[in-house]
């Protein structure tokens, strides 16, 4: 792991925001990019329908669910604004699947999914042509996936994840900035580790934080409506760096909003409900002021 000793505290993340605006809302759906979202699994179908939530939400174009065929009406009835399609990873893909991963400009694997994940994120992997972010379980497979992906790669595990990949000792969240940059190195790009404090690396060395702190947003299902929001920004448009900033900073205001009426308990849902007014809220916030 890299030796934190030497380096500043990360940057407040606005002023990422601030450096890399929000594409224009304007246009169709055309105009706000293919998110794909790979997971729901029969055990639980409920991760990946949060995250297709939060995709929309945040304002994707058009977002396809690939889940198993044993759950994949229910979840068509649950999010009808999205396409439903089946996939078992212990068979091969389906055409309709592989054609429609080559379009996506971006592809979300891994929520919901259990022991299969690696499997299917590599069988994934292999058809996307855009940018591939890797998530939970999946994220096991992450040193294979930079050997043989032709995209960018993106992961934003919590620590435990993070330290579990790299093969590092100790208490992983005392540790959130240097795993960020371990993990930046190794994807060759922006990362990000997740923790009561979440880093964002660039890559070059320079890193970010959200400090944040909203414990309403510990709740189950809270990664799956960030991992939603993040390939929601990666499918309008922005590069990696600006995607994570842009869904760290609107998951953490989304839970902020909640959190002034109900501290606690607020459901995994309502923070994907809530993202339109804090993209709204950061968005007025990083406009530069036009004040003499």
């Amino acid at each position: 792991m890299s030796d934190a000793s030497d380096q500043g505290e990360p940057s407040d993340l606005s002023e990422l925001l601030a450096r890399h605006p929000l594409p224009s809302p304007d246009g169709g759906k055309d105009a706000k990019g293919d998110l794909m979202l790979v997971g729901g699994a029969p055990s639980c179908p409920g991760a990946v329908l949060l995250a297709g939530r939060a995709a929309l939400r945040a304002g994707s174009g058009r977002v396809q669910l690939v889940v198993h065929p044993d759950v994949a009406t229910a979840i068509a009835v649950a999010l009808p604004e999205a396409l439903v399609l089946g996939w078992d990873p212990a068979d091969a893909l389906p055409e309709a699947v592989v054609s429609r991963l080559a379009r996506a400009a971006a592809v979300v694997v891994g929520p919901g999914m259990g022991e299969e994940a690696q499997a299917a994120a590599r069988a994934v992997g292999h058809h996307v042509e855009g940018i591939l972010v890797v998530d939970a379980q999946a994220i096991g497979c992450l040193t294979d996936l930079v050997s043989n992906h032709k995209g960018a790669l993106v992961a934003a595990p919590n620590p435990k994840e993070a330290a579990d990949l790299l093969g590092c000792d100790g208490d992983p969240t005392d540790a959130v900035s240097p795993l960020a940059r371990d993990l930046a190195d190794l994807l060759g790009g922006p990362a990000v580790v997740r923790g009561t404090t979440t880093v964002l690396d660039d890559g070059t060395g320079d890193q970010w934080a959200e400090r944040e702190r909203t414990p309403g947003l510990g709740t189950p299902g809270s990664g799956d409506v960030l991992m939603g929001a993040l390939g929601a920004m990666l499918a309008r448009g922005l590069d990696p760096l600006a995607a994570l900033a842009w869904a760290i900073a609107a998951h953490a205001r989304a839970g902020r909003l909640l959190s002034e009426h109900t501290p606690v308990g607020f459901l995994a849902s309502e923070v994907a409900d809530a993202l339109p007014r804090a993209l709204r809220s950061l968005s007025e916030e990083a406009e530069p002021s036009s004040g003499g």
